[in-house]
């Protein structure tokens, strides 16, 4: 049993829980991949998905700080991306870990951090405020590919953030409007800044697994000065049974969903489009 009900109680109270070496065999695997989505970008160009997504942007980079780098949208671009999702035991463990009845895949975002610039940690946020669907079964499965000790960028969450009945209004959302239903950035951010938040670190070794409720405030520390090698982590947002397309005027635009006559406001998104990789019982 890799999920336990242990793991399923800490998701639900806290927002994020750790299964510990689930993903041990693929750390080869998909770090070469993502050196390849890696190399493409540094000669100038951008990898091409084959065949096209039907439900992600194209891929991108995006520096964050001197020495990290976020890539999206890479998986449709190497077959072991694929292999992955459908051969590993991903699908199960966050269905399972979020109590759906199925689980499908929506898009990858992954984090390479060197050098040690501040800038370079992520900063506190949650992922679900600029999200086009609605439902608690949006979470992100994040994989270290490499041994993230308390020295190189780990993971801290606001413990229990997962709860908030709200969404915040991100700083990457328009800011001449206002919607109901969301909160300004600088409660988030003064949540975290408080003396008695509730903050965990989540060290982890290569293989581990965090998966992080969509609402859960999140963010990493800096890496040590002159600490070797690289903080890789592999990082992919799923789509379970009580999620329903939502986008409002903060969402952010997926283009090939976007005018999708299959995509219909409050209706769950289609398997012909998400097709699911896990089915409960």
């Amino acid at each position: 049993m890799i999920v336990t009900p242990a793991h399923i109680e800490e998701y639900a109270r806290e927002g994020c829980t750790r299964i510990e070496g689930a993903f041990t065999d693929w750390i080869p695997p998909l770090t070469a991949a993502l050196d390849r989505m890696s190399a493409i970008f540094e000669a100038g160009e951008t990898p091409v998905p084959d065949p096209p997504s039907p439900v992600q942007n194209p891929p991108s980079i995006h520096k964050t700080g001197q020495g990290g780098i976020q890539l999206r949208n890479c998986m449709p671009c190497d077959p072991i991306f694929e292999d992955w999702a459908q051969n590993s035991p991903a699908a199960q463990i966050v269905g399972e870990l979020m109590e759906a009845a199925h689980t499908a895949l929506w898009m990858d975002a992954s984090f390479i951090k060197t050098g040690a610039d501040p800038d370079a940690a992520t900063p506190w946020h949650n992922d679900v405020c600029t999200f086009p669907f609605t439902g608690n079964h949006l979470p992100s499965l994040w994989i270290a590919l490499t041994d993230v000790s308390l020295e190189n960028a780990p993971l801290l969450t606001l413990a229990g953030s997962n709860q908030d009945p709200f969404r915040y209004h991100s700083p990457l959302s328009r800011q001449d409007l206002t919607l109901p239903g969301y909160n300004p950035w600088h409660e988030l951010e003064a949540r975290v800044n408080a003396p008695d938040a509730p903050i965990k670190t989540w060290p982890a070794k290569a293989g581990d697994a965090l998966l992080i409720h969509p609402k859960t405030i999140h963010a990493s520390l800096p890496r040590r000065p002159n600490l070797p090698g690289k903080r890789i982590a592999f990082t992919t947002r799923w789509i379970g049974s009580d999620v329903t397309w939502n986008p409002d005027r903060f969402s952010a635009v997926i283009r090939q969903l976007a005018d999708h006559p299959e995509m219909h406001t409050g209706s769950p998104p289609p398997e012909s489009l998400f097709p699911v990789l896990w089915r409960k019982n």
